[in-house]
């Protein structure tokens, strides 16, 4: 499972600029496949367990396999199995210790549905990566900020954001929503390799599939075709950080 299978683009401003960010999606063309892929890009990490990143999943069985590289190899990123996303931290003994960049780990947890990433030392930017047998293909995410875009020049192409990117294994409706305390920002549903920075190679935009501008909570709503690429996007547009981001979205 070395590609990144789904790609739900979350175009914000949340990071210093690297490429790429968030992915769920089930892997391959043709019928549907069994194992789920997330993958997200650019996440940024505050420290403190109230600033956790926290995902929650549907996986088939109680286990599946993490992997991150970070901005940094200071401090720690603890990571917890957890039954749902509100649930909170269980001791440290329950929880990988530290992830290296790199190494993919196992998490296993009977009823396992979630898994929070803490932050020990400064604030880093993480590539995140989840793997594991599909029990349904729906997700929500939290993340502790977007920060304003430190510019267009610097983050063309969502040089600067985190993102999904979905590569659906059958047609069908997508949806997604965010939320977040305040300012304003863009949700928005593309099409094309955003994952692979393909306006960057090739100077053709992606196709925006559905997109909603304006204050919390945005919804869009879009028909997939498979085999096909999409990249769920949200990008500060505002004056003010983005802060207590919630994100949710199902795909076909």
């Amino acid at each position: 499972m070395r590609r990144i299978a789904i790609g739900l683009a979350l175009l914000a401003a949340l990071t210093a600029c690297r490429e790429g960010f968030f992915d769920p999606t089930p892997r391959g063309t043709g019928a549907p496949q069994p194992d789920v892929e997330l993958t997200g890009k650019n996440v940024r990490m505050l420290p403190g367990a109230e600033a956790a990143v926290r995902v929650s999943f549907r996986p088939k069985d109680a286990s599946a396999r993490v992997r991150i590289e970070r901005s940094s190899s200071a401090g720690r990123v603890i990571a917890c199995p957890l039954r749902a996303i509100d649930d909170p931290l269980p001791a440290e003994s329950s929880c990988l210790p530290d992830m290296p960049g790199g190494v993919r780990e196992n998490l296993t947890l009977a009823g396992l549905g979630a898994v929070a990433l803490i932050r020990e030392g400064d604030p880093i930017t993480i590539d995140l990566r989840l793997d594991y047998a599909e029990g349904g293909r729906m997700f929500r995410l939290r993340v502790p900020v977007i920060a304003v875009a430190p510019g267009a020049s610097v983050c063309k192409d969502n040089a600067c954001n985190p993102f999904f990117e979905v590569a659906p294994a059958r047609g069908g409706a997508f949806t997604a929503t965010a939320r977040w305390k305040i300012g304003n920002a863009r949700l928005e549903l593309l099409a094309g390799r955003v994952l692979g920075r393909s306006f960057s190679s090739t100077g053709i935009p992606y196709r925006i599939a559905a997109t909603q501008t304006g204050t919390p909570p945005l919804t869009v709503a879009a028909t997939m075709t498979a085999p096909g690429e999409y990249a769920l996007a949200l990008s500060n547009t505002g004056v003010v950080d983005l802060t207590a981001i919630e994100i949710d979205a199902a795909w076909p």
